[in-house]
């Protein structure tokens, strides 16, 4: 019984210790980025509704540092949630609107019961050309991996 408690006590501490950590794969490189790696790089901040908040400031790192830092060189980015939805994003798209991989909402990191701890944001209210259902769907958040596509 004390093994069994033991070995569950473990997985969460696991869980919890990634909990603000995804995989960046680019082949069979696979590195896990956290929070700490990204407040490193330039912050980049972008105000906006999403299709599941109202206005607000979301600060992360664009894809075009987050890609440069990490030596990725890829046409698309497939993106994967906690609970395994998944959308494939063009490269020149993320890079032509400065989208984000945001890890604070209003300043705050944004914990996943609040979508986090990193999600993809669009600066939709900017961009009118961006406020349409299939940038709803790229909307992702809760990520887990994000993996290069040549």
């Amino acid at each position: 019984m004390k093994l069994l408690t033991a070995l569950l006590f473990s997985l969460v501490w696991a869980k919890a210790a990634y909990a603000d950590a995804f995989v960046l794969a680019d082949g069979s490189k696979e590195i896990h980025v956290s929070t700490e790696d990204l407040v490193k790089l330039p912050v980049t901040s972008i105000t906006t509704s999403t299709n599941f908040t109202p206005k607000a400031t979301f600060e992360g790192v664009t894809f075009t540092e987050l890609l440069s830092k990490y030596s990725i060189k890829a046409s698309y980015l497939r993106v994967y949630a906690l609970d395994d939805y998944s959308y494939t994003l063009p490269v020149a798209e993320l890079l032509k609107y400065h989208v984000i991989l945001a890890y604070r909402k209003n300043a705050q990191v944004i914990p996943v019961s609040d979508l986090g701890p990193f999600a993809v944001i669009y600066p939709r209210d900017e961009h009118p050309e961006l406020n349409k259902l299939e940038v709803n769907a790229k909307t992702v958040w809760q990520i887990n991996r994000i993996e290069a596509i040549k």
